[in-house]
């Protein structure tokens, strides 16, 4: 799957395809190691949003999403309220101790797999170890996945 670098979720890696910017931004930033097939990794969002501090080549380098947007990453992991119905491997839990609290009573911890069931508008059916769940999109939103 092909995303916009400015929508990688916290703990998520890529690797860079494609970079669509202005050439001497392009050339700034392929300095610093963003270049195609280098892989990349999302470590810190500022608390509203914007910037981003990305891994690179074992550095960080800090990006506002007007600059990220443009570089183009293929990573195996979605959002699980992107995710079709199907199989899933949780990846990473991306909140705070109430959220991984709350997923871990619904035994969605990192590791764990997910069944996606029916994929709606206001919120995602799931099926973890038989039981069936409903999770709210913002929650289903927090927890990435890659299909097995």
């Amino acid at each position: 799957m092909v995303v916009p670098l400015s929508r990688m979720c916290e703990g998520e890696k890529g690797k860079i395809s494609r970079l669509e910017l202005p050439v001497e931004v392009r050339e700034r930033l392929c300095g610093l190691g963003f270049v195609n097939g280098e892989e990349v990794e999302l470590v810190k969002i500022a608390p509203f949003g914007d910037p981003k501090v990305f891994r690179i080549k074992g550095t960080n380098v800090t990006l506002r999403n007007d600059i990220a947007m443009w570089i183009l990453v293929e990573t195996s992991s979605i959002p699980l309220s992107s995710a079709q119905p199907g199989e899933y491997l949780v990846s990473l839990i991306n909140g705070g101790w109430g959220l991984k609290e709350r997923m871990r009573q619904y035994s969605i911890q990192e590791g764990a797999t997910v069944k996606v069931v029916e994929n709606s508008i206001r919120r995602i059916e799931v099926e973890v170890h038989g039981k069936t769940l409903f999770l709210s999109r913002g929650q289903a939103f927090r927890v990435i996945v890659r299909e097995r």
